[in-house]
């Protein structure tokens, strides 16, 4: 959605008399922007004292729960100084960059792309996001992303005429084929949902064109709009076709973004990010050094004793989902945060399972209905052994300390576009089932060569994280 701009000034000289910068509005305090990420919707009635259609409304609201994970102010504050950092780098009506944007559009119209030795803006720096599966990663980026107004549509600044749809920040993903033109497309598509554009339809069905037009038509967006910062999320995917010689490297995405001086953020799993930095035979390694050295955040599993464990258990099982006596117990707790290895995505879902399970026991054996109990441990298990079958492997690797394993598994199944279903789960029982294995490399370098170790919890005594946990 478009927001009229407003313009303000900013305590440092630097960011001021230019429209891009004093369009951005910040958040400065923790507090505030922790009430606009965070969602924890109002139930007016007891789940079970309404009709089960009512029901469904209810879970639908607990899907959408969000509760700030501890390290979102930070990369909030982080997003924005990069994006107001590379707007006071230039003007947009400056004779630079009315050149650069000629030049850029020119080549685009003879399906070329610019070569870098004609671009005169400083090489932006990258952020690199890491964790596992379900962590939340894509979420708590996105959920930050969207607290910074999207498109700012401009129309005059200090009494001069600036008509322009400044595009602040995009968001997509690396194609899950070995396609540089795939990754246009999907960059084409976050453009048309932000801006009202076109540009997808238009290129949809041009396969012919070749993929140095397509990337030069990447670029005339991103510098005709302003792009402030573009995040590239599922980086992980590159592993599967890295030797594709038509698929997308570093290399394009440092042409496409870095070298324009517009910042990218990187997300992918923890083991796709220590396989990118172990192959330091790879062309693209020192590439990959370079992008990921600004910053970089991992998003850990959480322990039952955890704050944000803790908060996000609280908005999922809310009182008015559960009579006095059938509040979760401290065992129940410790139970739900083992089967879904803190994992937000995995507690989100189970949760929303379970409530509906005792619901619909409670529908349908009204005589019976005070013996089904939301803190009742052995129903919770019962939920999670006829509903997570698909995913419940990939879990017993992630306890096992097999992250690699965990990765794929959840890849997998991604591709096949699981529904946890009990008619899948049934289909699913026919399938080759894997001894869980033990994979535990004792350190991996991080992007400076300095090692440290895989994972944050020691993976031989799972069971103490969950009972104690650490707080973040």
């Amino acid at each position: 959605m478009k927001k009229e701009a407003i313009y303000r000034k900013h305590p440092l000289d630097s960011l001021n008399g230019n429209p891009l910068t004093e369009a951005i509005e910040v958040i400065a305090h923790e507090d505030e922007l922790n009430k606009k990420l965070t969602f924890i919707p109002t139930f007016e009635k007891n789940l079970t004292d309404i009709p089960a259609v009512y029901q469904q409304v209810f879970l639908e609201r607990l899907e959408k729960v969000h509760v700030p994970a501890p390290y979102l102010y930070g990369m909030y504050n982080k997003f924005v100084g990069l994006i107001l950092d590379g707007y006071s780098k230039y003007t947009p009506h400056s004779a630079e960059t009315n050149k650069l944007q000629m030049a850029i559009a020119l080549a685009a119209r003879k399906g070329e792309r610019l070569e870098e030795e004609f671009i005169s803006r400083t090489t932006a720096p990258s952020v690199f996001v890491h964790g596992h599966s379900g962590v939340g990663k894509t979420k708590g980026i996105r959920s930050v992303l969207k607290v910074i107004p999207q498109v700012i549509k401009h129309n005059k600044f200090e009494d001069k005429i600036f008509r322009q749809d400044q595009l602040v920040w995009i968001s997509l993903d690396m194609p899950s084929t070995p396609s540089t033109k795939g990754l246009a497309l999907n960059f084409f598509n976050a453009v048309d949902e932000a801006l009202d554009t076109d540009f997808y339809e238009q290129w949809k069905d041009k396969s012919h064109y070749s993929v140095e037009r397509h990337l030069s038509q990447m670029q005339s967006i991103a510098v005709a709009h302003h792009l402030g910062l573009a995040h590239i999320d599922e980086l992980q995917f590159m592993l599967k076709y890295k030797n594709s010689k038509n698929a997308p490297s570093f290399t394009t995405i440092e042409a496409l973004f870095n070298k324009l001086g517009i910042p990218i953020v990187l997300s992918s799993t923890t083991s796709g990010r220590e396989m990118f930095l172990s192959d330091t035979k790879s062309p693209d390694f020192t590439i990959t050094r370079r992008l990921l050295t600004n910053r970089e955040y991992q998003f850990s599993l959480y322990g039952v004793k955890s704050k944000f464990f803790n908060s996000l258990f609280d908005a999922l099982f809310p009182e008015s989902f559960c009579k006095s006596s059938e509040m979760p117990d401290k065992q129940f707790k410790q139970v739900f945060c083992y089967l879904t290895c803190g994992l937000p995505a995995m507690m989100t879902r189970l949760a929303i399972l379970h409530h509906e399970s005792i619901a619909m026991l409670k529908n349908k054996y009204p005589d019976k209905a005070d013996t089904y109990r939301t803190g009742d441990v052995e129903r919770l298990h019962k939920t999670y052994n006829n509903q997570f079958s698909l995913i419940a492997g990939a879990l017993d690797n992630l306890r096992a300390g097999n992250i690699q394993q965990f990765d794929e598994d959840v890849n997998k199944l991604d591709e096949k576009e699981h529904v946890l279903t009990n008619e899948e789960v049934k289909l699913a029982a026919k399938a080759e089932r894997k001894k869980v294995q033990k994979l535990l490399p004792d350190v991996v370098p991080d992007p400076l060569g300095i090692p440290r170790v895989c994972m944050d919890i020691n993976s031989k005594d799972m069971l103490n994280f969950i009972k104690e946990g650490y707080d973040e």
